[in-house]
């Protein structure tokens, strides 16, 4: 199996890639013809069969977007963490109180929350 890389980029309402290690390239119409274009091209130029060719595609797209995309994604890692922290604090808060033999009822009105939510934060 021969692997390639192929590196691809909008043109207008082509997307056109390149095939560096052979020096040729090809376009298609939608990104998701590109693989299939790019072994049919490498198959014809290397004059092997197609299903010896593997091709890894890079896609050159936007920058900013990209950056923009990957920063709310740790962003929303971030998140979650945060949120899974504060839910630790909170059932760390209900055990306390429980264990110094606050009832249920008690440790609701203290903490302004249901007695079926002090039972769900105590099983967790």
């Amino acid at each position: 199996m021969r692997e390639l890389d192929v590196v691809v980029e909008r043109d207008g309402k082509w997307w056109v890639f390149e095939i560096p290690e052979l020096g040729t390239g090809g376009q298609a119409l939608s990104l998701a013809e590109v693989d299939d274009e790019a072994r049919d091209v490498a198959a014809m130029w290397l004059e092997e069969d197609l299903a010896s060719i593997k091709v890894d595609v890079t896609i050159n797209a936007a920058a900013h977007s990209i950056a923009e995309w990957e920063a709310a994604e740790r962003e929303e890692i971030q998140a979650r963490e945060a949120q899974a922290h504060a839910a630790e604090r909170r059932r760390a808060v209900v055990r306390e109180l429980r264990g110094q033999k606050f009832s249920a009822l008690d440790v609701a009105r203290i903490l302004g929350i249901s007695k079926q939510r002090v039972y769900q934060l105590e099983k967790k």
